[in-house]
């Protein structure tokens, strides 16, 4: 439960390359230095209560990356181009291949909490 620390991003731990955060409470936002960690592959954040919108990420960050699971969150808001240009179906692209977020629009009707034009899967 809690916060997610942003020193769990970034040079701190610059070997990480798998964090599994997903189905632990989780509440506020995401770090606006999530993308910062050199050689992250996985990071699922999936099933918590994260709040706020998807942080854009600069270039250069995320490009090992493979894995990011943001689903079953209350995060809201347009999902930037910055994260959808490290997918592995981008040029120049990066190694993103799963990208799970909450697009799907609910079933009786409205907006999807997240509009992404690059998740793999949707899920309401």
């Amino acid at each position: 439960t809690g916060k997610i620390p942003t020193e769990l991003f970034g040079t701190n731990l610059g070997g990480l390359r798998i964090l599994y955060l997903n189905d632990n409470q989780l509440t506020g936002t995401i770090p606006s230095n999530y993308g910062s960690s050199p050689r992250l592959k996985d990071l699922w954040l999936s099933d918590n209560l994260l709040t706020g919108t998807l942080p854009i990420i600069s270039e250069g960050e995320f490009l090992f990356l493979e894995e990011l699971l943001i689903n079953n969150n209350d995060i809201t808001g347009v999902v930037d181009e910055s994260v959808c240009l490290v997918r592995n179906n981008t040029i120049p692209g990066g190694q993103l291949g799963v990208f799970h977020a909450d697009c799907q629009p609910p079933p009786n009707g409205g907006q999807p909490q997240i509009q992404c034009s690059c998740c793999t899967a949707c899920f309401v």
